[in-house]
């Protein structure tokens, strides 16, 4: 079976975007986009590309969230990994057949398209988000 993805962006959760967005313009020689509100998943976010990459920034944009819960837990970092795809509802409904738990539905994500958040108990230990191409 061959599915035509690629790796869309890493996700950092962090406390305060502007410090981060900084460092991460710093280190990688690139401007980041502006912070911008995505209402589906409470969080402001900013991206940072790295070649065919980027590097998603992400805030709670209210006091309880999921990433004010990562941050809380964790202190901040890796988030998520999320792999783009032209066959998303094909590889979801892959997915699923292989009993590994979704969170929630399909929603429009940062970038406007559709996306949707594995399990990352069923996951080897990663939020995986799968992003429509």
């Amino acid at each position: 079976m061959i599915v035509n993805t690629k790796l869309s962006h890493l996700a950092v959760a962090v406390k305060d975007i502007e410090p981060a967005r900084e460092f991460f313009e710093m280190i990688t020689g690139n401007s980041s986009s502006n912070p911008h509100l995505v209402k589906s998943q409470k969080v402001n976010t900013s991206f940072i590309s790295i070649g065919d990459t980027h590097i998603e920034l992400l805030e709670p944009s209210e006091e309880i969230t999921p990433i004010s819960k990562f941050l809380e837990s964790k202190g901040g970092g890796i988030h998520h990994l999320c792999i783009e795809t032209d066959e998303f509802d094909s590889l979801i409904n892959k997915i699923k057949n292989k009993n590994i738990r979704t969170l929630g539905e399909p929603s429009i994500g940062a970038k406007g398209k559709r996306v949707i958040f594995f399990h990352p108990k069923d996951t080897f230990g990663i939020l995986i988000e799968l992003e429509e191409k």
